[in-house]
């Protein structure tokens, strides 16, 4: 290791600690899933499975609208200041200000969607429970400690606060009567590390008061970004909505357990894109060519392992897992679904190291609001029709779609280079 440590330099140490430090919260976030949904489809039955599930993707959306793009925007605004060693003080509380009204005003929409919408309204309270996830990350500062490439501290905070999850869903919840603790179980994990990690980036800021003076750029490139990332949660949580507004609860529940192992399978490349981030950021041109060039070939041979593995191990891995044999019946589709994993490292190339490091905000915003039309149009086609088969076929089309839009941009982007 020393001799390691002895080639590299410090920012390649600091890329590998961070890097290391998010494999190990990753690797949470692929085995508590793995012991959590089979253990809530066990217990609450399929349909209160799905309707929990259905609320935390529409979390996810208001996640998205909370932060306002600032997870990647204020990331690479902290990382340069960072190596210039100024002070994080004013674009730290620029985002957090921005993120209280916004708290706020979220809170508000989602009550009003809520409440007027007959469907949503029968189980409200487990919506509103949900929310104290949204209010739990907005205040994480995630991304403060991402610019200062302090990611082992964040790993600890968060580990700790799954886990609490994790034992609190073991210890209380065992029929289905028991459903609505998922959501304030889930609540009390996101708002342990929220406060916890929120009073810790205190020690590296001047505490400021609201002041949106010469701010107008920073939000505007926060817009772009916040556009992109609404698109992607809605492309995320609408395959969820849609089928429940069409067919119900318990087809939500296998869609669902499907699902969350797609996402498991998109976050095993999180880790190395965010770790590589802030260091991109710092590189020039050339630099970052050459890194891509090196990357490319690595995330594809990656994706196609993803793909192979669910393909080959995906009906064991739904044997083993689930009891319900309704969600066992349909497992051709998740074998179809690894495609998504396939597609997927190279889109996430562009659009969360790529093009943020490059500040190619606006390509980023088109692959994915692009990519949410798409998704809209064809689930809101088909769906009704075709239900669970309709969800799969439309989740792995616009999948392929962004891929092709990330490969286009990217090229596009390397055309104007040559060109200067």
């Amino acid at each position: 290791m020393s001799k390691l440590s002895k080639k590299l330099s410090g920012e390649e140490i600091t890329v590998a600690k961070n890097y290391g430090a998010l494999t190990v919260l990753q690797a949470l976030n692929y085995i508590l899933p793995f012991l959590i949904i089979p253990f809530l489809e066990r217990n609450l039955g399929l349909e209160r499975f799905g309707l929990v599930m259905l609320a935390q993707y529409l979390m996810a959306f208001c996640i998205a609208f909370a932060d306002f793009g600032f997870s990647t925007t204020a990331t690479r605004e902290i990382s340069l200041i960072k190596e210039g060693k100024g002070d994080y003080s004013i674009i730290y509380f620029k985002v957090f200000w921005a993120r209280m009204i916004l708290l706020i005003a979220v809170f508000i929409l989602l009550c009003v969607f809520v409440f007027a919408i007959p469907r949503f309204r029968v189980e409200w309270h487990i919506y509103l429970l949900s929310y104290g996830v949204v209010i739990g990350q907005t205040i994480l500062a995630d991304w403060f400690f991402q610019g200062i490439e302090r990611m082992q501290l964040l790993t600890i905070i968060n580990a700790v606060a799954k886990i609490l999850f994790t034992v609190l869903l073991f210890v209380f919840i065992s029929s289905p009567e028991d459903y609505s603790y998922v959501p304030l179980f889930n609540s009390i994990g996101f708002l342990v590390a929220g406060i916890t990690m929120f009073t810790i980036s205190l020690n590296y800021v001047s505490w400021q008061w609201p002041n949106f003076k010469d701010s107008k750029e920073f939000y505007k490139e926060s817009f772009q970004i916040f556009i992109s990332d609404i698109s992607s949660q809605l492309t995320f949580a609408a395959n969820g909505l849609v089928l429940g507004l069409f067919v119900g609860d318990s087809v939500v529940g296998i869609f669902s357990a499907f699902d969350r192992l797609m996402i498991a399978a998109k976050k095993m490349y999180l880790p190395f894109y965010q770790a590589m981030y802030p260091y991109m950021s710092r590189k020039n041109l050339l630099q970052k060519n050459k890194m891509m060039k090196k990357l490319i070939p690595s995330i594809l041979a990656i994706g196609l392992v993803g793909l192979l593995g669910i393909v080959f191990l995906g009906g064991w891995v739904v044997d083993f897992l689930f009891k319900d044999p309704e969600i066992y019946n349909n497992v051709n589709l998740l074998q179809w679904m690894g495609l998504i994993a396939f597609f997927t490292g190279l889109t996430l190339l562009f659009t969360n190291l790529y093009a943020p490091s490059r500040k190619l905000f606006k390509d980023r915003m088109n692959v994915m609001v692009i990519g949410t039309i798409f998704n809209l149009a064809l689930g809101f086609s088909i769906v009704p029709y075709l239900g669970l088969q309709g969800t799969v076929i439309t989740a792995i089309c616009t999948e392929f779609v962004m891929l092709l839009m990330a490969i286009y941009f990217y090229y596009k982007d390397l055309k104007q280079i040559s060109k200067t």
